[in-house]
């Protein structure tokens, strides 16, 4: 099990989040910054440990610090894929379970440690109870995550146009 410990607020945490596209509202403002900090929590994972598994419950946002991740689906055989491999180097902050902040719904995709991992961590009840207090603060952090899934809801519906075409184009040449 992922090693899980509370953190206080320090300057590498806030530079880190300045990095993340969700908080980037906040860069310029360290009272808010330490806000949010004050509800992270650091996990380390080990290389080849499952961070979150496909069809689980979630309710953590990670962001990770340092080391590589690889997002996996299920095909319909019930094989995993590599849909995208993340690490973090330098500037380039990557984050994943967005989603659980929103909602209590299943995990769209397996994630598991390519290499040591250290991930801040934000659990959805903390993030709610955040934005109880401090609607000012986690009304924009809701709103960049809502621009992202817009984003790729627009992308899935021009990808489900594409197959659509060439489905439609695969039949045609079969019948001629």
């Amino acid at each position: 099990m992922p090693k899980t410990q509370p953190h206080q607020p320090n300057p590498e945490v806030i530079e880190t989040l300045k990095s993340v596209s969700i908080f980037k509202g906040f860069v310029d403002n360290a009272e808010e910054l330490n806000r949010i900090a004050g509800i992270l929590e650091t996990k380390k994972v080990t290389s080849g440990e499952v961070v979150i598994e496909e069809g689980d419950t979630g309710d953590t946002l990670f962001i990770m610090k340092r080391g590589a991740v690889n997002i996996l689906k299920n095909t319909l055989e019930d094989e995993k894929y590599t849909v995208v491999r993340l690490e973090s180097s330098g500037d380039m902050v990557f984050f994943f379970g967005e989603l659980a902040l929103l909602d209590n719904d299943k995990r769209s995709a397996t994630v598991t440690a390519d290499s040591d991992c250290e991930f801040l961590v934000m659990k959805r009840e903390d993030f709610i109870e955040l934005g109880d207090k401090y609607p000012q603060l986690c009304l924009p952090i809701t709103r960049e995550i809502s621009k992202m899934l817009a984003s790729r809801l627009r992308k899935a519906n021009q990808d489900i146009i594409t197959l659509f075409e060439a489905l439609v184009g695969e039949v045609s040449d079969t019948n001629s």
